[in-house]
């Protein structure tokens, strides 16, 4: 079944971080940032205004979506809809905020604890020798405002991060109000992400509204039927190498908070 959460529904569970690697708020919305474990884990992050995380690397395959604010994702501009993809064991950042802060979604196939700092003692003893790293980042030519999405005539699919045979992909979907559209997967893969960013859609009997994310397996291809004003649906489709699930070299003691 089809994991469907909305963020409104996680608030509950948002926290405050104040410590000398990353100041601002996580908030869960599904499982938690804390556990390694099996099944899909997401949070959101909201980083402090002119805060700089730095560089770090996770073990497990991950996206990160930025929805508010602004700033920067080591050399690479960051702005709404930015997506990152990091494979396991990846350095990447620093992640600098803006003046305004900068908030991003963490998406995960399988569970981790947090980041590794690559400035702090025994980080990268951690990775493992002879493992690809990699990372890809996408952002939509032209953003959309919600009047002209709400206009849409047909739907249009925007490609970010290129599918390549491995099932690593990222696109972006504009859905006119009250049509439906499936995405075909052109690879195996791990599992879906779908983040919807604008907009409202029913997702497997489930309604979903703007900022609500939906995990779905490889084995599930859902129809996104758009509500009254269209939709804006991010998907993103993990490398089958995820599917292994938590790294087996699972450090002993936590991570960082990202």
């Amino acid at each position: 079944m089809i994991d469907v959460q909305s963020l409104d529904r996680a608030t509950a569970v948002k926290k405050a971080v104040k410590k000398d690697t990353f100041e601002g708020f996580v908030t869960d919305i599904i499982a938690t940032h804390e556990t390694r474990q099996a099944g899909a884990q997401a949070f959101l992050v909201e980083q402090a205004p002119h805060w700089v995380t730095p560089p770090h690397f996770h073990l497990e395959h991950q996206f990160q979506v930025v929805t508010a604010g602004s700033g920067a994702i080591g050399r690479h501009a960051a702005a709404l809809l930015t997506v990152q993809y990091a494979a396991p064991e990846t350095g990447y950042g620093p992640i600098t905020a803006g003046p305004e802060g900068i908030s991003y979604l963490t998406l995960r196939a399988a569970g981790d604890t947090g980041a590794w700092y690559l400035h702090k003692p025994g980080s990268r003893e951690r990775m493992q020798p002879g493992r690809k790293r990699e990372q890809q980042h996408g952002a939509p030519a032209t953003p959309l405002a919600a009047e002209a999405l709400a206009a849409l005539g047909t739907a249009t699919v925007d490609v970010l991060i290129a599918p390549r045979a491995d099932g690593l992909a990222a696109h972006l979907l504009r859905v006119p109000p009250g049509s439906d559209l499936a995405l075909p997967a052109l690879h195996p893969h791990a599992g879906r992400y779908y983040v919807v960013t604008q907009g409202a859609v029913r997702i497997d009997g489930a309604d979903a509204g703007a900022m609500s994310v939906a995990f779905a397996s490889a084995d599930e291809n859902p129809t996104l039927v758009a509500g009254p004003s269209g939709a804006e649906v991010l998907v993103l489709q993990f490398p089958q190498a995820a599917l292994a699930g938590p790294a087996g070299n699972a450090p002993s003691g936590p991570g960082g908070t990202q």
